[in-house]
């Protein structure tokens, strides 16, 4: 999938920035439970006292240290997709999965999010959509980290909404179901990532794409934490568009990544 950069040199916010040092300090938690403060330091190459100021709350890296300490971390000391594959817990079969040790973790929650977060510097982005109910942990930890709106495709219509943009989806089993969208939420100018937590058929994921079409938005990016088989085989996107999945399953064993 092609990737490109829509508003070459756009600045982040102060906000975005406080969020994203934050965020890094946790993901410093998050493996200081697997390290000593001697191993983060010569890993790291700073101070043991100053990764303990960090981790402890007692002051938070500035955005730069951050930036630093994040390439460090998911090149030297964590692995993402290797962290992703040891909490999914398979059937006996190796045919089904479940991954709610990762979404409802919150620390994963938020490397995911930063993971994503990295790719989309640059890039005009001004809606986080998915579809309920189990791709909300993330997109909207996601929506919090880029102070973006959240927008959630469901099978209902929201009582007191007049206006829906609406897609059918139709499932392997012919059964067909509806997701809709206050129009309200969707508009013209809109640079929308869609966000999910696993693609299967990728049947959702191209109702969330046709929906952001239908209100002549534009698709920013696709993620996904888990796909079973390629993506470009479910779900065609413009070239523009910037796609990326942490974890690719086999689809005749979900067991075995690629």
């Amino acid at each position: 999938m092609g990737r490109t950069t829509r508003e070459e040199g756009q600045e982040l916010t102060r906000l975005e920035k406080l969020k994203f040092r934050i965020y890094v300090v946790e993901l410093l938690r998050l493996i200081k439970q697997r390290h000593t403060y001697s191993k983060l330091s010569a890993l790291t190459g700073l101070p043991a006292t100053v990764l303990s100021r960090y981790i402890l709350g007692h002051v938070l890296p500035t955005f730069e240290r951050a930036m630093e300490l994040w390439h460090i971390l998911t090149k030297k000391v964590i692995n993402l997709r290797d962290e992703i594959m040891e909490r999914i817990s398979f059937d006996d079969n190796n045919r089904f999965f479940d991954n709610t040790n990762i979404i409802n973790d919150p620390l994963m929650r938020k490397f995911i999010a930063l993971t994503i977060f990295e790719k989309l510097l640059g890039t005009r982005v001004n809606k986080i959509l998915t579809a309920a109910v189990d791709g909300v942990p993330i997109a909207s930890t996601l929506s919090d980290l880029l102070n973006v709106p959240l927008v959630v495709a469901k099978k209902e219509k929201e009582v007191g909404v007049r206006d829906f943009w609406a897609v059918d989806v139709v499932r392997g089993s012919g059964f067909r179901e509806t997701l809709y969208v206050p129009k309200q939420w969707l508009k013209s100018k809109d640079w929308v990532v869609i966000v999910d937590d696993v693609i299967r058929t990728g049947e959702t994921q191209k109702a969330l794409v046709e929906l952001v079409k239908k209100a002549r938005a534009k698709v920013a990016g696709l993620f996904a934490v888990i796909s079973v088989g390629d993506l470009e085989d479910k779900v065609e996107l413009d070239d523009n568009c910037i796609v990326d999945i942490l974890v690719t399953l086999n689809e005749h064993s979900a067991s075995a990544p690629r």
